[in-house]
C-alpha cells in the first residue's frame, strides 16, 4: 500500500490534459452506474424471491385442500361402505357382498376398486372398474406392512402410502377399515378400496407456469404419487425422500427452499407445504435458470443505459478536452513561435471564452455532475417504472388469491357455503369451546327422493332444486347461523339456539321445502327434505363436533327410514326419542 501511491503518481505524471480528462470522466462514470448495478442486482433477486412465496408456496397451500377433501371424502364414503357391509346378516356370504360392493364402486365416486379380505388378504369379494384377466387370483398380496398392521391394531379407517396392486402391476393407494363383528362373522375382514390416482393428477396438472414450472406430490414416505414424469408415477420404489425439500414436507414444514432435482437435472426454488390429516407433500418448483433469466434481462437493460450514459460521458470529455487543450496549445505554439522569433511575434488572441484553467476544471466537473444527474434520473425514472409493473403484479396476485379464497369456501352451484368451510367453522367452535356456554343445533337435510327428480327430469331440474331449496335456506336462518352445502343433496345447518328453537326452525324449514313448489321448465315439481337435528346446551359439552356430525347424520338416516319428510332429533349424548 505504501508504493501504491507513488506508483500511480508516476503513471500519470506526464500525462497530456486529454488523457487525464477522458480517465476521470470515465472512472466518475463508472463508479456509481457500479454501485447501481450491483444494488439493483440484489433487488432484483428479493423481488424474485418475493414472487416466489407469494406465487409457488401459495399454489402449493391451495392444492393441499383439494386433495385432502378428495382423500377425506374417500375415507368417509369407505366409511360408509362398512356400515352398510355391518349390517348383513352374513358379510362372507358371495352374493351379498358382491352386490354391495358393485352398488359402492357405482355411487362412491373416486374408486378404480372395491375389495373385501380376510386377514390372510384372501379375496371374499371384489367390484373393479377395470379388467384383470390372467391376473385374477383368489389373494390380493399387499404384504403385511404398517397400512395393514394399522387396521388391524386400531380398527381405524387408514390409507395406504404407494403401493402395487398385484391385479394390474401398477402403482395405487388404498383406503381401507376393519369389518369386526359384522353379522355372523367370526373372524375379522378388510373392507380396502383403491383409489383413482388419475383425479389426484389431474389437481397436480392443473398447475403449469414458466416453461418447466411444475407440481409434485409424494405420500408420507417420500414415494411419488403425482408427477409429471408418467414412469416415475408408475415405479414404486421411486422414492424421493432423500431430497431434503421432501424431507421437510414429510416433517409438516411449510415455505420456500432450494434443490436439485434429479428430474430436470438442474437447480430448482420451489414452495412446498403438507397435506393436513393426510401426510403427503405438495411442492410446486421452478428451474432457477427461469428465475435468473429474468434477472438477467432486468440487468441487460441496466447495462445498456449504463454503456449509454458511459458513451455519452465519454464524447463529452473528448469535446470538453478538446475546447480546454485547444486555447492553450494555441499559446504553447505561440510561445515557440516567440522563442524563434526571438519575441518579435505576437501573441494569438485568445477567445474571450476560453477559461482559465481553473474554470476550464470547475467547468468540466461541472459538466460531469450535470451528466451523472442525467444518468441517475435516467435510472430513477427506469426503477419507477419497475416497481410500477411489479405493484401491478403483486395487486392482480392478491385478488387472485382473493378469488380462490371465495372458491375455496363457497359451493359453485348454490352459493352457499361448501363443506370444507363449514367444517372449518366447526373446528373454530371446538378450539374455544371451553369458554362458550352458548348452546348449539346441527341440521342435517337430505332431499327425498331426489335420484327420482333426476331420473325423471333430469340433472339439470335436479340442480334447479338444490338452488331453490338454498334459497330457502337463506331465507330462513339468521345472519348467525351458517348454511351449507354438505354433499350431493345434502346440507347442513349451525344454529347457536336452544333445542326448542332448533326443533322449532327445523319443522319451519322441513314445511317451507313440502309447500314450496318448485319451478322448472314451466313445470312444477315438488320434493320434501328428511332432517336430523343434533343438539348440545353449550359447545363446551361437545366432546367432539366430528362425533355430533356422526350423530346428526345417523339423525337424518332415522328420519329417512321412519318415512322421510320429518325431523329426527338427537341430543349430545342421548338417543332420539
Amino acid at each position: 500500500m505504501e508504493n501504491a501511491k507513488p506508483r500511480a503518481q508516476s503513471l500519470l505524471r506526464g500525462q497530456s490534459i486529454n488523457v487525464l480528462l477522458i480517465l476521470s470522466f470515465v472512472i466518475v462514470a463508472l463508479l456509481p452506474v457500479s454501485i447501481l448495478g450491483i444494488n439493483s442486482y440484489y433487488a432484483a433477486w428479493e423481488n424474485a424471491w418475493r414472487e416466489v412465496r407469494e406465487k409457488h408456496q401459495t399454489l402449493a397451500e391451495n392444492l393441499s385442500s383439494p386433495i385432502a377433501q378428495y382423500v377425506n371424502n374417500r375415507r368417509i364414503a369407505i366409511s360408509l361402505l362398512r356400515e352398510k357391509m355391518m349390517a348383513l346378516e352374513d358379510a362372507t356370504n358371495p352374493a351379498e357382498n358382491a352386490t354391495i360392493l358393485a352398488e359402492g364402486l357405482d355411487y362412491l365416486h373416486g374408486f378404480r376398486a372395491i375389495f373385501l379380505l380376510d386377514d390372510h388378504q384372501r379375496i371374499l369379494g371384489m367390484a373393479t372398474s377395470y379388467p384383470i384377466g390372467e391376473r385374477a387370483t383368489v389373494q390380493l398380496d399387499l404384504g403385511s406392512g404398517d397400512f395393514f398392521n394399522t387396521l388391524f391394531d386400531s380398527g381405524r379407517t387408514s390409507l395406504s402410502p404407494v403401493v402395487i396392486n398385484p391385479l394390474t402391476g401398477k402403482t395405487t393407494l388404498m383406503v381401507g377399515t376393519l369389518l369386526n363383528g359384522a353379522g355372523t362373522m367370526d373372524t375379522p375382514l378388510l373392507l380396502v378400496g383403491e383409489l383413482k390416482i388419475g383425479a389426484i393428477e389431474a389437481l397436480r396438472q392443473g398447475i403449469r407456469f414458466g416453461e418447466q414450472g411444475h407440481a409434485v406430490i409424494v405420500d408420507p414416505l417420500g414415494q411419488v404419487i403425482a408427477h409429471p414424469n408418467p414412469d416415475w408415477m408408475n415405479e414404486r420404489t421411486k422414492d424421493l425422500s432423500h431430497l431434503p425439500i421432501v424431507q421437510k414436507m414429510m416433517a409438516g414444514k411449510t415455505g420456500v427452499t432450494e434443490f436439485y432435482s434429479p428430474f430436470r437435472k438442474a437447480g430448482m426454488v420451489a414452495g412446498y407445504t403438507s397435506v393436513p390429516k393426510v401426510g403427503w407433500g405438495i411442492m410446486v418448483p421452478q428451474p432457477k435458470t427461469e428465475i435468473e433469466a429474468q434477472i438477467t434481462r432486468i440487468r441487460g437493460s441496466e447495462l445498456v443505459w449504463a454503456l449509454v450514459g458511459i458513451a455519452l460521458a465519454l464524447a463529452f470529455s473528448l469535446s470538453l478536452a478538446r475546447w480546454i487543450t485547444r486555447p492553450l496549445n494555441t499559446l504553447a505554439r505561440a510561445g515557440q513561435r516567440l522563442h524563434d522569433s526571438n519575441f518579435e511575434s505576437e501573441l494569438p488572441k485568445i477567445s474571450p471564452k476560453a477559461p482559465l484553467e481553473i474554470r476550464q476544471l470547475a467547468d468540466s466537473l461541472g459538466g460531469t455532475v450535470d451528466e451523472l444527474i442525467a444518468s441517475r434520473a435516467e435510472l430513477a425514472r427506469f426503477n419507477d417504472s419497475l416497481q410500477e409493473r411489479v405493484d401491478i403484479a403483486t395487486r392482480e396476485l392478491r385478488k387472485s388469491n382473493q378469488k380462490l379464497e371465495y372458491l375455496a369456501q363457497s359451493d359453485h352451484l348454490t352459493q352457499l357455503a361448501n363443506r370444507r368451510y363449514f367444517e372449518q367453522v366447526l373446528a373454530s367452535l371446538d378450539d374455544r369451546r371451553h369458554g362458550d356456554s352458548q348452546g348449539i343445533c346441527i341440521l342435517l337435510l337430505d332431499v327425498d327422493k331426489f335420484k327420482d327428480i333426476n331420473d325423471h327430469y333430469g340433472h339439470v331440474a335436479g340442480d334447479e332444486v338444490l338452488v331453490q331449496i338454498a334459497g330457502i335456506l337463506h331465507q330462513g336462518l339468521r345472519n348467525t347461523d351458517l348454511a351449507a352445502r354438505y354433499a350431493g343433496d345434502e346440507f347442513v345447518v349451525l344454529l347457536r339456539a336452544g333445542l326448542e328453537t332448533g326443533r322449532q326452525r327445523a319443522r319451519n324449514l322441513r314445511d317451507a321445502i313440502d309447500a314450496h313448489h318448485f319451478q322448472f321448465d314451466g313445470q312444477t315439481l315438488h320434493t320434501t327434505v328428511s332432517i336430523g337435528l343434533a343438539y348440545c346446551h353449550s359447545i363446551s359439552a361437545c366432546s367432539d363436533p366430528n362425533e355430533l356430525l356422526h350423530q346428526v347424520d345417523v339423525a337424518m338416516y332415522e328420519a329417512k327410514r321412519q318415512g322421510r319428510n320429518r325431523v329426527v332429533e338427537v341430543e349430545q349424548g342421548h338417543p332420539w326419542e
